[in-house]
């Protein structure tokens, strides 16, 4: 607030201190807009929010949507360590003298980590059937993986 000067800005030598807000709204900080009206309905908050109404506070999937997502995960670490330890094999084989898997077996599994990698974003961040979908399209190229480059 203004300490001197002649009460309206632009006036006195305080001027920095003029633009004090009078409250602090955090939907306003937070780069949302509300009708005022809107705002507080029940149903306005739930289709924003989710469940529980409260900005913040994701909504949760179900147990074996989150279930699924946390195997997919799992799956999808494996198959990228898999895709290290082939490129690396080709690499050392390459530079001692010793065939290594091979430019296919190579191409396949870096392959299988892109896909498994974006399905994954795809699980943790979907909801609906994506969210039940994504996972199974991981464990699916996981085990297509498995079966053709090393069971195969």
């Amino acid at each position: 607030m203004r300490a001197s000067g002649t009460g309206h800005p632009g006036s006195g030598r305080d001027d920095e201190f003029v633009a004090a807000p009078e409250y602090y709204d955090s939907r306003a900080y937070d780069g949302r807009q509300y009708d005022s009206r809107a705002y507080d309905r029940r149903q306005y908050d739930s289709r924003e929010y989710g469940r529980g109404g409260h900005p913040g506070q994701p909504r949760t999937a179900s147990l074996p949507v989150r279930a699924g997502r946390v195997v997919s995960g799992v799956v999808a670490g494996a198959v990228l360590v898999l895709a290290v330890v082939v490129v690396g094999a080709q690499y050392l084989g390459g530079e001692r003298g010793f065939p290594g898997p091979g430019s296919t077996s190579v191409a396949a599994h870096v392959l299988a980590a892109l896909v498994v990698v974006v399905a994954q974003i795809v699980a943790d961040r979907a909801r609906g059937f994506a969210a039940f979908a994504a996972p199974v399209v991981v464990i699916v190229t996981a085990s297509i993986l498995l079966i053709t480059q090393w069971w195969g």
